[in-house]
Formats: structure tokens, C-alpha cells, sequence
């Protein structure tokens, strides 16, 4: 049976609309809430995890450090017998001293609900928090840079490109739907942010294998049409990959609870964005710089 070919190149400027429509949206919306929210492994803060009766939950634990003027983040661990929850906020507004973030965190828990059990505590200054922030930027370039370098040897420079030009427009606009949605940045968001960046680079290298392939066989002489190939030839693995990432995806997001939802939710967006950064942006790029470069190809 004849392979369907589908024009999917015959849309990308509607996908470019689509993709300075979504930066701009999560721009207009992430900028006057204040930015990006920062969590506290990054700005400071300080973490606390304590164990209440069981009659205490989450809100109860939340409007009381509220009233008491903190902007806390408050989680389940464990099992519901045990009733811990893990209670993170920010340094005070102007103080770069953690004990005296601690110190209220800790009293109003105590005025409040007197025979809470204090587990553990741990606290991150600003100093440090800045650092790691500066360190999982550099990681993350370090990490694009040495991708870049193995795709130029595995395929072509103008494929290590297209690929990267899709793996900035994904973690740009996951970063940007974090602020969008007010999702707190912290170690999870970070992991997720880095599955998208492995999810987005595999899926493309699927397809530009295929297109890679076709170019080799000559099976068209216009690229475009090599392209629309490739992708009709790996569209069905690449809706089969991501419709099954979503759905154990999902169910993380539904069921897994407080402590995993901002992981799970960055993941489903990513897993959308991902696939169709694959084929509208990365595969468009390769054909304009073959363009630009190779003038016997069309």
C-alpha cells in the first residue's frame, strides 16, 4: 500500500502564528504577576517538616502561616496516617536572614497548633540560592551546547540546528507557561523542564532520520517534499510515543497528589509542544537553511 504523503509543510507559517501567539500570551500574563516564580532552592527560603494531628489539613496549615504574613507552599509526605506535611516559604520581603524567617515559620505553627512535631528543617540562603540558579543555567547551555556537537557528527550542521532551534522554542515556552500558570521553579520543575528537553531532541531526531534518509534515496527532488515524507513516514510512531507518555502522564497529574502535580503538568505541556515543535519548527528550519545553502536543492 502507497504511503499517504501529507503537505505538513504547507501550514508552517500558521504554526509560526501559533508559536509567537503563545509567547506573547504567556508573556502578557507572566509579566505582571512579577515574573517568573522562583522557588526556594534558588532565591532562599526556608523548608519545614512537621508532623500535626490528624484532625489538622493542608488549608488549615496554609491559612495560618497566611494570616501570620507568610507566602508559603504547603505539602503531603507520606502516608495520610501520619499527617506530615513539608512547609516551604521564601526569606522575608528585604531580609537575607533565614533564622528570622525560620523563627516566624516555626512560632505561628506553635501558637497555632501547639502539639505539632517538628521532623526536620532546612534553609537556603540567597547566596546560595543564586548560585544554583546561575549553575542550572550553565548546565542547561553546557548541556544544548554538547547536543549541538553530537547531532553535527550524527547528521549535519543544518540538522543540529533545526534541532536546537526547537529544543530553545520548547524550554522557552515551558519556562514561560511555568509563569503563566504561577508554578513554583524549584528542583521538580527543573527535572521536567530537562525530560522535555530528552523527549523534544529524540522525537526530532526520529523524523530528521527519515528525512535524512529520503535525501540520501533521492526521493524527491524538491527538499520540501522529502520533508513532507519523512514526517508522513514517522507520524504514526510519533503520535503512538506521545499519546502513551500522556496518558501514564495524566495519570501522574490526576492521582499523584500535591507533591508531583507541577511535575506532571509541566510534562504534559511539553509532551504537546514537543511533538509539534518536531515537525513545525525544527523540520522548517532545516529547509530554509538547505535553502539558503544549497542552491541545487529546491
Amino acid at each position: 500500500m502507497k504511503q499517504k504523503i501529507l503537505p505538513f509543510l504547507r501550514f508552517k507559517y500558521v504554526a509560526y502564528a501559533v508559536s509567537v501567539s503563545l509567547f506573547a500570551l504567556f508573556l502578557a500574563i507572566t509579566i505582571p504577576q512579577g515574573g517568573l516564580n522562583w522557588g526556594i532552592d534558588f532565591v532562599g527560603g526556608v523548608k519545614v517538616r512537621a508532623q500535626f494531628d490528624s484532625g489538622v489539613s493542608v488549608s488549615d496549615v496554609r491559612s495560618s502561616l497566611q494570616d501570620g504574613g507568610l507566602n508559603v507552599s504547603v505539602q503531603t509526605i507520606g502516608s495520610e496516617e501520619t499527617n506530615e506535611l513539608v512547609i516551604s516559604t521564601k526569606l522575608l520581603a528585604g531580609s537575607e536572614d533565614t533564622e528570622e524567617t525560620y523563627n516566624l515559620l516555626w512560632g505561628t505553627l506553635k501558637s497555632d497548633f501547639p502539639t505539632v512535631v517538628q521532623l526536620s528543617n532546612d534553609s537556603v540562603g540567597p547566596t546560595i540560592g543564586d548560585y544554583l540558579k546561575k549553575s542550572a543555567l550553565k548546565l542547561v547551555i553546557i548541556a544544548m551546547a554538547l547536543m549541538m556537537i553530537y547531532l553535527s557528527f550524527r547528521f549535519e550542521l543544518k540538522y543540529a540546528i533545526g534541532a536546537m532551534a526547537a529544543l530553545v522554542h520548547d524550554l522557552t515556552l515551558a519556562v514561560l507557561f511555568c509563569g503563566m500558570m504561577n508554578v513554583e521553579i524549584n528542583v521538580q520543575v527543573i527535572a521536567a523542564l530537562l525530560t522535555i528537553f530528552g523527549y523534544s531532541v529524540n522525537d526530532t531526531i526520529v523524523i530528521f532520520d527519515r528525512i535524512r534518509e529520503n535525501a540520501e534515496n533521492e526521493t524527491s527532488p524538491i527538499f520540501a517534499d522529502v520533508i513532507n515524507i519523512g514526517i508522513s513516514q514517522s507520524i504514526s510512531r510519533t503520535l503512538l510515543t506521545s499519546l502513551t507518555t500522556l496518558f501514564a502522564v495524566m495519570s501522574l497529574y490526576l492521582i499523584g497528589g500535591d507533591t508531583i502535580n507541577d511535575f506532571a503538568l509541566i510534562l504534559l505541556f511539553g509532551i504537546f509542544v514537543g511533538t509539534y515543535s518536531s515537525i513545525y519548527v525544527a523540520s522548517p528550519v532545516v529547509l530554509a537553511l538547505t535553502h539558503l545553502f544549497d542552491k541545487k536543492k529546491r
